[in-house]
């Protein structure tokens, strides 16, 4: 519903307050009543588009009875006409209908019962909520949502107008609402006296004068829904399931630093909200929310959503302070999970850079953690992408960060597994790749009605023949493709001119693993800070990292092992690092320096042997390097995998059918 009237009268309220508010009095050609117009609106007045006569539309407002009257807060406005008059004759629609509202067509109007708690209902929501047929639900356990505590601003009080409050001596000059009591104070459990009616006369500067308070508390069982928040409401209980909860993040600007953590919430409704806790508040209640865990929430402001942050479909954002109350409930399976709005891999060429979707698809290919140097922070970060396909026959590459990096390993997201992901955003990156965010949030094998048509497509197809949205650098597409040790030299892998990185996989034998000594053994001293790989050099017992500017007691051994690997077209040498080298001797650096330092040099050895004569995926990167005042191509390892004979035989079936088709 998204009606058309006319602004009888524009007032300013909260003068001399840090917020401005306006009251407006609208008409529909034959009644008027009072309205508040929401915040975000106030530069339509500001900005003179929205002034006395003019014709708006309202395109989402909530309707509340308060004491028997009928006030609407106005969320959603378009001005549609300057106006040039007052359109018709209305009259006080208060004193037309004692009742706070016209009855239906045919009916009459229904007897007003103080004990009954009128529902508020939102106009003008987004297409696609379902509100229940009462228009929220349960009913909330008060009169009133925008209630406020004794001696705040009351709506009403000496005007500029008299529409709704029988004053006479109107600045505008107009007597609409002379004799009407709408608007007009009484007594009543909303108004200020202790007791006593306001008159025109009262202290508060004119008739009209009652304060919007609060009532009884919600009861246990009656929960608002999300989608229905707003700032004019501050008694209010929501029930809702952490669908994503943030990092414990730290800020610092001119007026000083602190802390602070979000959390994504979902209702039974659909309605979904950011909730973000700071300082004391954050530390109260990182401990208490729990992912996928649902919650009683209430006492909490709500803010305009910052859009280029908060992507969720809500207008507000709630922000939990020291006084904000919450309470673990247990379980709803009238709850979602997650509330998805997915797109297809294939429809994400056209999208913009930036734009944060959600997404559903099978692991094809999974990289190993890798440490990077942020060059806007300087800081070390983890990342791990991922390969994701789906049965639009499209592929992606998928960035994780940090946490969520290293939990998603190969272990969890095998080749094959469906991953559901919420808040992926959009970038540039090589072509067309996704990252996650703050708010993203990534399900395994998600219980969806998705997850059954992905693996049926996935057993087909094993995600063969799909477009690649990611173009790598030096011509890497989607997973690596296979290369044989003579494809290096004659296309010339990892020689190129710009200096870019070719990334391919090779199957291959290892055959020989370089003979190392004391002397020489085949790992280096590092920096033993999480996330720093540097060497350090070793200084009167003490540690020296160049990297972190600082001194350690120990160190750490990673390893730098260099192995011959051999196919049908020749041999190879190729450099493993930590991860990968520790996968080929089954032991970490740690366990192996001991062999050298007892003078065990026959164990030592006879774990290099035992790595011998074992074949592999072997997933390499081609690296111009100079090596001895010679630019040759470096080739190290990226990841390691061991043959899955089920899967080399459909590999080897499918270049024999490629053969068959283009030999004839």
């Amino acid at each position: 519903e998204t009606p058309l009237l006319q602004v009888l009268d524009v007032k300013r309220m909260g003068k001399g307050t840090a917020q401005t508010r306006y009251r407006l009095v609208v008409s529909d050609g034959e009644y008027y009543q009072q309205a508040m117009l929401g915040t975000q609106n106030n530069g339509l007045v500001d900005g003179g588009e929205l002034h006395n006569n003019c014709i708006v539309r309202l395109t989402k407002f909530v309707s509340n009875m308060v004491a028997q009257r009928k006030i609407i807060i106005v969320i959603g406005i378009e001005v549609i006409d300057q106006g040039s008059g007052v359109l018709g004759n209305p009259q006080p629609i208060a004193k037309a209908f004692p009742g706070g509202a016209p009855p239906a067509a045919g009916a009459a109007p229904p007897a007003p019962n103080p004990q009954q708690n009128p529902q508020p209902r939102v106009y003008g929501a987004p297409q696609g909520h379902q509100e229940p047929q009462n228009g929220y639900g349960q009913p909330p356990a008060q009169n009133n949502v925008y209630g406020r505590p004794s001696g705040a601003q009351s709506y009403g009080g000496s005007s500029g107008s008299a529409y709704g409050h029988g004053n006479k001596n109107s600045a505008s000059g107009s007597n609409y609402g002379q004799s009407s009591n709408y608007g007009q104070s009484r007594s009543s459990p909303y108004s200020r006296s202790n007791g006593n009616s306001h008159s025109s006369g009262s202290a508060s500067g004119g008739s009209g004068n009652y304060n919007m308070m609060g009532s009884k508390a919600h009861s246990a069982q009656s929960f608002h829904p999300i989608a229905s928040l707003n700032p004019y409401q501050n008694k209010w209980v929501i029930k809702a399931r952490v669908t994503q909860k943030g990092d414990m993040r730290t800020w610092s600007n001119s007026r000083g630093e602190g802390k602070l953590f979000s959390v994504n919430l979902l209702d039974e409704h659909g309605g979904e909200i950011r909730a973000t806790m700071f300082n004391d508040a954050a530390d109260r209640l990182f401990p208490i929310f729990q992912e996928g865990k649902v919650f009683t929430i209430s006492k909490g402001t709500l803010k305009p959503a910052n859009k280029k942050f908060n992507k969720l479909p809500h207008d507000y954002a709630l922000t939990l302070n020291r006084d904000a109350e919450v309470n673990f409930y247990g379980d709803d399976s009238k709850i979602k999970e997650q509330n998805y709005d997915f797109k297809t891999i294939n429809s994400i060429q056209d999208l913009p850079a930036e734009t944060i979707l959600d997404l559903v698809g099978v692991v094809t290919d999974i990289q190993p953690l890798a440490q990077i140097t942020s060059s806007r922070t300087q800081k070390e970060l983890t990342k791990r992408s991922i390969t994701i396909s789906d049965d639009s026959n499209a592929s992606i590459e998928f960035t994780l960060w940090n946490a969520k990096a290293e939990e998603l390993d190969e272990k969890l997201v095998p080749v094959g597994t469906v991953v559901a992901i919420k808040g992926a955003k959009v970038t540039e990156y090589s072509g067309r790749s996704l990252t996650t965010t703050f708010s993203s949030a990534v399900q395994v094998n998600p219980n969806i009605p998705e997850l059954s048509r992905l693996q049926n497509w996935f057993r087909a197809t094993e995600g063969k023949s799909v477009v690649a949205l990611t173009q790598y650098s030096g011509g890497r597409s989607g997973p690596n493709k296979r290369r044989t040790i003579g494809d290096i030299t004659e296309m010339k892998l990892g020689l190129n001119p710009d200096g870019k990185s070719d990334y391919f996989d090779l199957k291959a034998t290892l055959i020989f693993c370089k003979k190392y000594d004391l002397e020489r053994p085949p790992w280096y001293q590092a920096c033993p800070k999480e996330g720093c790989n540097k060497k350090v050099m070793e200084m009167d017992n003490q540690y020296r990292c160049e990297k972190c500017n600082q001194d350690y007691p120990n160190r750490k051994l990673r390893y730098i092992l260099s192995i011959l690997v051999a196919d049908e077209d020749g041999s190879q040498w190729i450099t493993a690092f930590n991860a990968e080298a520790e996968q080929i001797l089954g032991r970490p650096a740690e366990e192996m320096e001991p062999l050298i330092l007892n003078g065990n040099e026959d164990e030592f050895t006879r774990v290099l042997h035992k790595a011998n004569l074992k074949t592999y995926i072997f997933g390499c990167r081609a690296k111009l390097d100079q090596q001895q005042e010679e630019m040759r191509a470096r080739i190290s390892l990226t990841k390691i995998t061991e043959i899955d004979q089920k899967a080399e035989c459909r590999y080897l079936l499918d270049k024999i059918a490629m053969y068959d088709k283009y030999s004839h």
